[in-house]
């Protein structure tokens, strides 16, 4: 399961959704993700995902504005195991704190200097200019 942005919030649920009914999901990656759930939602999710015969990671990149989104003062978080691309992919990775999905090493470093740009912009693919591309 995948996706970026909406599409990630939207697979982060249907993830959510897939396991409340027993199906397993092997592999689950999101970019770019905004936050999806309130801590109940999160504690659930990283508890039924979080077996060692599964992989997941919410990939982050640079001073992307959309992983910040909807505020934590709002009461929602992250799902855990956040992989953080500061820039180039070529620069590497760190992958972050697993305990929560809220680590102040990785792009939440960034709250107040964010980028659009590094929104559409994963594994030096720029999406946007993709989209454009197509549409001409």
């Amino acid at each position: 399961m995948t996706g970026h942005s909406l599409g990630a919030a939207i697979a982060t649920h249907t993830v959510a959704h897939l396991m409340a009914n027993k199906y397993t999901v092997t592999d689950f990656y999101n970019y770019g993700s905004p936050r999806v759930g309130d801590a109940k939602f999160t504690v659930w999710f990283n508890e039924q995902y979080g077996s060692p015969s599964h992989f997941k990671a919410r990939i982050t990149h640079g001073r992307d504005p959309v992983p910040h989104l909807p505020l934590e003062d709002w009461g929602f978080l992250h799902v855990n195991r956040e992989v953080f691309y500061k820039s180039k992919v070529k620069d590497g990775h760190v992958v972050c704190n697993d305990i929560s999905g809220e680590d102040i090493s990785c792009s939440d470093r960034y709250l107040a200097d964010v980028d659009v740009q590094d929104h559409v912009s994963y594994f030096d693919i720029d999406f946007a200019g993709i989209i454009v591309a197509c549409q001409a």
